[in-house]
């Protein structure tokens, strides 16, 4: 309970404070462009962009402190832990991940909802693949270190891990649904609360729209496939090859023209699926990396 408390309040910290963070960080971009001109372009991002940086300073420089604090002290307790096989849990999630947004592309296109401009050469489509499998490699290491191996890994030792799973899935899909360039404030507009300001109208905005809602219920759903993947095998490594081929097939499925597979409702009974897939593997052929016990990259798997 102490745990979820300080998550809790490390929340409301991290959205507060990088709110009044935000005016003071973009007034000191302006001023040092003066002096050093390679501010300069930091300094002519609109505060949209400047609001959503100040977030992001706040959150890790709060990050180590509460993990510190809810008992991590190294990285197998965020979920790297040294065991054998490893890598074959990070193939097996690739393959999910690739293939089942792979899948819905293929069932859209089928039924003429969605479609793909194949007018590429083979070096384009090579370079493409590499670039966006790169991207989602980094993407993933990035977002499952924090909300599964962090969040939810801290969540874990405070609340039962279905509560957990639940709860670090729907910050996931909420986060990535904040959309701060929805809000526009001049630069000669900006203020000490400008910040607070930004922050309103983004909790307006950007949950008014429908595709918003799709996706918002579309990430949970891929949030909850990462989390009891965590959950169960009790490190990172089929999370991250889920993400990482998700990621993949999205972007190279866009730079075809076939736009955001995350928010078509279709992609809603292929998750449905691939959630009892990976749950079934995870009880019957993946097994956990660790020992169990809470101090084991995340606490105890889900019982049987």
């Amino acid at each position: 309970m102490r745990t979820s408390k300080a998550i809790g309040l490390y929340a409301v910290v991290v959205v507060l404070l990088g709110a009044l963070l935000a005016p003071w960080l973009f007034w000191t971009l302006q001023a040092l462009a003066t002096y050093i001109p390679a501010v300069g372009p930091l300094a002519r991002q609109p505060f949209h962009r400047i609001f959503d940086r100040a977030l992001l300073i706040v959150a890790f420089a709060g990050l180590w402190p509460l993990l510190h604090y809810a008992g991590f002290r190294t990285w197998s307790d965020l979920g790297y832990v040294k065991a054998r096989g490893w890598w074959r849990h990070v193939l097996v999630g690739f393959a999910l991940g690739l293939g089942s947004l792979a899948l819905v592309v293929a069932v859209t296109v089928a039924l003429g909802t969605r479609s793909l401009h194949l007018d590429k050469s083979s070096g384009q489509m090579a370079g493409a693949i590499l670039r966006y499998l790169l991207t989602g490699v980094v993407v993933a290491l990035i977002e499952e270190t924090f909300f599964r191996g962090a969040l939810q890994g801290a969540f874990q030792r405070g609340m039962k891990v279905g509560v957990a799973v639940i709860l670090a899935s729907a910050i996931y899909s909420a986060l990535h649904f904040v959309k701060p360039n929805r809000v526009n404030i001049p630069a000669d507009q900006v203020t000490w609360n400008s910040g607070l300001t930004c922050l309103s109208d983004i909790a307006s905005r950007s949950f008014g729209e429908r595709d918003v809602l799709v996706g918002f219920v579309t990430l949970f759903l891929a949030g909850c496939i990462l989390g009891l993947a965590y959950a169960w095998t009790k490190a990172l490594y089929l999370s991250i090859g889920l993400h990482a081929g998700w990621v993949l097939a999205n972007e190279f499925a866009r730079w075809l023209g076939a736009g955001r597979i995350v928010e078509d409702i279709l992609s809603w009974p292929v998750l449905a699926v691939l959630l009892v897939l990976v749950v079934w593997l995870c009880r019957n052929k993946l097994k956990p990396l660790c020992a169990p016990g809470p101090s084991g990259s995340g606490g105890v798997a889900p019982s049987t």
